[in-house]
């Protein structure tokens, strides 16, 4: 609330969605700079929204993956069982519900992130570059499917947004490997299941293995989102 009172208001747009109108305004925030270098790296998945270790040695777990599919499939099978129907009319209405309730969990998420990062110190979080996201995550053929209908982009977009108001960095890296490279050694091994082992006696989940590695990746192409 109180960044809001510090902002300067800028263009509002009307806009009409679903029957209902909307205000959009938009605002600049002025923003505080931190001056450490502790770097945050975030792992997005399916089974685990996102993952966090900072150079700290914080790592957290951000949202909840089964709970993410339950709500997507249940929609799915509503919209496939009006198809049937042949109720054209009312499919949009379910895919609006799921689009709202995956919006509300990536603002939650994003919170959280970004609330840890101030907590930890953290001045740049970095991210997978987006583009490779769908080389690299890390899912079989079935969770695949529903990969295209996944909100990376906006849980990105809402942490790079977040962060940016409270003066952390955000800089995208590249994610290849990241979730087969050693922390500890450098040699590449694929993780069984969910847990990553290497011969060296290193072990983590390996989400958290893919944080870790993205933490220590250097920016891609010198590109970042915000400053």
């Amino acid at each position: 609330m109180e960044l809001l009172r510090k902002a300067k208001l800028g263009l509002m747009r009307i806009i009409e969605k679903s029957g209902k109108w909307y205000a959009q305004i938009s605002i600049e925030v002025p923003t505080s700079v931190t001056n450490n270098e502790n770097i945050m790296g975030i792992d997005l998945g399916l089974k685990v929204p996102a993952v966090s270790v900072t150079s700290t040695g914080k790592t957290r777990f951000f949202g909840n993956g089964r709970e993410n599919k339950y709500i997507r499939r249940k929609y799915q099978q509503r919209r496939r069982k009006l198809g049937k129907l042949k109720k054209l009319s009312v499919i949009r209405k379910p895919g609006n519900k799921e689009q709202r309730w995956m919006k509300d969990q990536n603002h939650k998420i994003s919170r959280q992130i970004v609330d840890t990062a101030i907590q930890e110190g953290a001045s740049i979080i970095k991210l997978e570059r987006l583009e490779n996201i769908r080389k690299t995550a890390r899912t079989s053929r079935k969770n695949a499917k529903n990969l295209h209908s996944w909100t990376f982009y906006q849980l990105q977009q809402f942490i790079s947004y977040k962060a940016n108001l409270v003066g952390i960095k955000i800089v995208e890296v590249n994610p290849a490997y990241t979730s087969q490279t050693c922390p500890a050694c450098g040699e590449k091994n694929k993780a069984k299941d969910r847990w990553y082992e290497c011969s060296c006696g290193f072990n983590a989940h390996r989400d958290r293995v893919g944080a870790i590695n993205i933490m220590n990746q250097p920016v891609a192409d010198g590109n970042s989102l915000s400053a």
